[in-house]
């Protein structure tokens, strides 16, 4: 094999343990309360405006010609709620349940603000 060759491979090599690295490295689709709680008030806003904005959009472009979506019904839940509230009740859910960590945002909004996904049920003690 020339130079050219061996320095071709090298290269791929170098390349794909880069891009291996990258990958494992790749941050989750999901935020959740890990990442919640080190974001600034801005950022939370930006969040929460973008999951409505997200809905609001699916909610128009399904027209009157399909059925309702949980988007149509999370924007009409929060329109009786201020950015501020929203944001403190995750907050609060975070705060209160720092077990629950590892529960994504959109979760918390579904459960806390909207009565759409109702939280569960307090674990009941098993009798003895």
């Amino acid at each position: 094999m020339n130079f050219k060759g061996k320095v071709g491979i090298l290269g791929l090599a170098v390349l794909l343990a880069f891009a291996a690295g990258a990958l494992a490295a790749a941050p989750p689709l999901a935020w959740d309360g890990s990442h919640w709680k080190e974001f600034s008030q801005e950022i939370k806003v930006a969040y929460v405006k973008g999951v409505l904005n997200m809905a609001a959009f699916e909610t128009a472009m399904g027209g009157s010609g399909r059925a309702a979506c949980v988007s149509q019904a999370f924007t009409e839940e929060l329109k009786s709620k201020t950015l501020g509230q929203v944001i403190s009740e995750v907050d609060k859910f975070y705060k209160e349940k720092p077990d629950k960590l590892k529960t994504p945002v959109i979760e918390v909004l579904m459960q806390r603000c909207t009565s759409l996904c109702p939280a569960e049920p307090a674990a009941k003690e098993k009798k003895k």
